[in-house]
Order: structure tokens, then C-alpha cells, then sequence
């Protein structure tokens, strides 16, 4: 997973499968949205809560 730090996409994370190399692809939600690092820090901790639970 990778954090972009420029340009117009900065804060988005984007992951990339080395086997096949393809181009970075955002890391998206459920629901299709782009995640920034914080949008999926949260997500991520919600579900770590959930699990403790």
C-alpha cells in the first residue's frame, strides 16, 4: 500500500499487485469510494473494535 504525497490525488492510498505489475489502483470502500489514509485508518479501527468485542 502506498500514500500519495503530491498532486491532485495526495492522501489517497493505493496498492499495487507485484506479480502482475499493474498500474497503483486506489483503494476504494464498500461502497466505491477512493479511501484517504485517514478514511481507512478509521474504517480499520472500527472493524479492530468490532473484533475486540
Amino acid at each position: 500500500m502506498s500514500v500519495l504525497v503530491v498532486g491532485p490525488h495526495r492522501g489517497e492510498l493505493r496498492d499495487r499487485d507485484c506479480a502482475d505489475n499493474p498500474p497503483f489502483e486506489p483503494y476504494v470502500d464498500a461502497d466505491g469510494n477512493r479511501h484517504t489514509f485517514r478514511s481507512w485508518y478509521l474504517e480499520w479501527l472500527e472493524q479492530r473494535e468490532r473484533a475486540a468485542r
